[in-house]
């Protein structure tokens, strides 16, 4: 038997290595030894960053004024300071829109660094900050307002993402971010939205986006854009965006989409009925028939500012249909619930307990819409004023207590009843 020399310790280890003899030996203590080493290593202490305690504080616990304190010293430790710079620049902004800069007497000093680090930020604290509205966190708007003060400079980056589909679930915010920058995001909008590699549906909503901003100087680069392209759904966009600038002549065109062949040229005729000065109502009524549902939900949107009661067929019919999508349905209950607050439909109520009540309407959500439009006051009222002959709450009842079989239509029915029982 042999002895291993300690070197640390300068005397005869403990530990006796045996000779060939015992090799099962031999392997229990190899791993004991290697079972205490991985059992050590387990044990050292993780080294938690400046940055990781920043930004937790500043995302996930929303205390702001700390983070501020860990992110000004992870931008001196770290060596990338892409991701401190841009997490500052919204703690700074957070402090100041929440009220706790004022508080702490600290609103000068933390406004002083954010104007200066806004007009400091370059590619990769703007590609970040877009990367944080991504995650959707409490200082979403402070985020977002970073980048409308930038203005110009954040417009490529946010282009980039829209065009290539980065973060799509934010792409509402990406939108809000152009309208709010206006005009001096115009020349870079128009640009991409004439780029071949920009996806067509794309190339609509910028042109949407420049025609909402309303900056008439933007009519020659749209009239270059519509000359140039062979889209047609893009072209009749133009049309509107155009309209939007004070272009009236653009008018005839949009209202002559409505029946177009080509279903993208229709959709854009139809979301631009609401912004028509001149309403071709029966076009609109027809329209309602349409077989594309956006067209459909569309035209139902504009036909409540624009009232017409010879479009209430189409917008019941549009309850029931199998066709249609819950956010159609829904216009369409809005736009009648509109008609009868503005007395346009004084028997709708008796329409729709009809249409419920001796109508087989196999989906039950449907059956839940037509039951809360009649929940609504202006319903309430009309079978409250029904002829008596038509017993229109007893109809409603005898449903509620032989045919509805869904408890949540049943629970809605339950309270319709109740409510006019007060009345």
């Amino acid at each position: 038997m042999t002895h291993e020399r300690d070197t640390h310790h300068g005397r005869m280890s403990l530990i006796e290595i045996p000779g060939g003899k015992d090799k099962r030996n031999m392997k229990k203590i190899l791993t004991i030894l290697l079972l205490i080493g991985v059992v050590s290593f387990g044990c050292q202490e993780q080294v938690i960053t400046q940055l990781e305690v920043g930004r937790s504080k500043l995302l996930d616990a929303g205390l702001t004024l700390e983070a501020v304190e860990h992110l000004e010293r992870a931008e001196q430790e770290e060596q990338n300071k892409v991701e401190p710079r841009a997490l500052l620049v919204i703690a700074y902004s957070n402090a100041l829109s929440s009220g706790a800069a004022r508080v702490h007497k600290v609103d000068a000093r933390y406004k002083s660094e954010r104007d200066r680090r806004i007009g400091e930020l370059g590619e990769y604290e703007m590609k970040k900050i877009l990367q944080i509205l991504d995650e959707r966190h409490r200082i979403q708007k402070d985020a977002m307002q970073i980048l409308v003060d930038k203005g110009a400079p954040a417009v490529p980056f946010i282009l980039e993402d829209l065009v290539k589909n980065r973060y799509r679930h934010v792409h509402g915010d990406f939108v809000h971010i152009l309208l709010e920058i206006g005009s001096p995001a115009i020349k870079d909008i128009l640009e991409a939205a004439g780029d071949s590699n920009t996806p067509p549906a794309v190339k609509i909503q910028l042109v949407r986006i420049v025609g909402e901003i309303g900056d008439t100087s933007a009519s020659a680069g749209l009239e270059t854009l519509q000359n140039a392209t062979t889209d047609k759904g893009l072209e009749m966009e133009i049309n509107t965006a155009l309209y939007l600038l004070g272009n009236e002549g653009s008018e005839q065109k949009i209202i002559e989409g409505l029946t177009d062949s080509n279903v993208v040229v229709r959709r854009a005729a139809a979301k631009s009925m609401i912004f028509l000065k001149e309403h071709p109502t029966t076009k609109m009524i027809d329209a309602l028939e349409d077989s594309d549902d956006t067209v459909r939900r569309d035209i139902a949107v504009a036909l409540r500012k624009y009232p017409d009661a010879g479009a209430v067929d189409n917008l019941v019919a549009i309850l029931t249909y199998n066709g249609s999508s819950p956010d159609t349905k829904q216009a369409a209950i809005d736009t009648l619930n509109h008609y009868a607050e503005e007395g346009l439909v004084n028997e709708l109520a008796a329409r729709l307990i009809e249409l419920l009540t001796d109508t087989e309407i196999i989906d039950h959500e449907d059956r839940l819409r037509i039951v809360q439009l009649l929940k609504k006051p202006a319903l309430i009222k009309q079978v409250e004023e029904a002829d008596e002959y038509d017993n229109l709450p007893h109809k409603i009842y005898l449903f509620y207590d032989k045919k509805e079989t869904n408890d949540m239509v049943r629970d809605e029915l339950n309270q319709l009843l109740l409510a006019l029982e007060e009345e």
